[in-house]
């Protein structure tokens, strides 16, 4: 008897070419689906800064409807921009040691608990009896860039200018503008993108 070999003779595991392939594929897909995860958070932080510059404007005008100014309005006499740190928190909130620009301790603005430990805070309020102060969402390293910015029409001529690095173009009808410089921390030409604003953009 003769004994042939048989032609569908069984082959294990896969040849180099292969393998590298279907890590080709893997590494792809997983890009992909990073590359979309990592839209999704910066879109959910600029819905949470949406949020947060929304209220900062609504507070301001509540504050401007009681007290017929806008915070921090003594001594301006320009349009001038000021910071969601403790001097202009702790009058929007109504904190004690603010008494002499918010007389009767309203709280104006209320918003969710900051994230992080001292001096790494983001993504809300953080308050206690003394101080309070309001970062953005974004992990920026300088403190000062996790700061909401307000420009303030001071001169209530409801025209205020935006800041030069950002178009410099004139707003009208509004007590304040107010926005942040996203992710990256900057503003300028080819780094507005990831910024969020109280206004229409022109």
């Amino acid at each position: 008897m003769t004994y042939t070999k048989s032609t569908l003779s069984r082959r294990y595991g896969f040849t180099l070419v292969e393998l590298l392939v279907v890590i080709s594929i893997i590494a792809v897909l997983a890009s992909l689906g990073f590359a979309g995860f990592n839209m999704a958070i910066q879109k959910a932080k600029k819905t949470s800064a949406k949020a947060a510059i929304s209220s900062l404007v609504q507070a301001c005008n509540d504050y401007y409807e009681d007290e017929s100014q806008l915070p921090l309005n003594e001594g301006a006499t320009a349009d001038q921009e000021r910071i969601s740190d403790n001097e202009l928190m702790s009058v929007l909130v109504g904190l004690e040691s603010a008494r002499e620009e918010n007389p009767t301790g309203t709280t104006y603005f209320k918003y969710k608990k900051a994230s992080g430990k001292g001096q790494t805070k983001y993504d809300g309020l953080d308050r206690n009896k003394s101080r309070a102060q309001l970062y953005g969402p974004w992990k920026n390293r300088q403190e000062s860039d996790r700061f909401y910015r307000l420009m303030m029409d001071y001169d209530f001529d409801e025209e205020i200018d935006e800041p030069s690095n950002m178009g410099n173009e004139t707003q009208f009808g509004q007590r304040v503008l107010v926005y942040h410089l996203g992710k990256d921390g900057e503003a300028g030409p080819g780094k507005n993108q990831d910024n969020v604003y109280s206004y229409k953009e022109r």
